[in-house]
């Protein structure tokens, strides 16, 4: 596939959003179903398949070892840690390689942005998100953060310039 030229207008709203992350104004969250699934540019699925694998082959090994009632018990209690704790911990793995992998450049945030489940939230207003592939995270930016957009001058440069 080609490779899609950028314009400066998506290169400067792509720069905004990355400060706007950074700065803690918007907030990347994932609706996790959607995301974690293949064919998307995230998704591993050890992560999906090893919470539910291990649990079972462990209480399966119980069973034929110990006793059907033991490993039965075991095999219940550690899918309900996988369901509760694990679960938690590899969300906020995928979280974070989202945002990695979002971040490092405007292909990657255009390319999980149309897989969609991805969604964007305004810090101080919850009430203002985008929803990918639907929204339009540029006019979402644009519209909040264009302050962002714009390079700010440090005041010393400027009077360097002037002397």
């Amino acid at each position: 596939m080609p490779k899609k030229l950028i314009n400066r207008a998506e290169a400067l709203t792509f720069k905004a959003l990355k400060r706007a992350v950074n700065e803690d104004k918007i907030h990347i969250c994932l609706l996790t179903s959607q995301v974690n699934r293949p064919g998307s540019p995230i998704y591993d699925p050890w992560e999906v398949l090893l919470p539910v694998l291990l649990p079972v082959l462990l209480g399966l090994m119980l069973i034929l070892l110990v006793g059907p009632l033991f490993g039965l018990v075991f095999m219940a209690a550690l899918l309900l840690v996988s369901a509760h704790v694990v679960k938690k911990k590899l969300d906020a793995r995928l979280l974070q390689r989202a945002k990695d992998f979002l971040l490092a450049s405007l292909e990657n945030y255009e390319k999980l942005w149309q897989f969609g489940g991805v969604v964007l939230v305004n810090h101080e207003n919850k009430n203002q998100g985008c929803v990918a592939p639907e929204g339009d995270w540029k006019e979402f930016v644009v519209g909040n953060f264009a302050d962002l957009m714009v390079e700010k001058k440090e005041p010393q440069a400027e009077n360097e310039k002037a002397q």
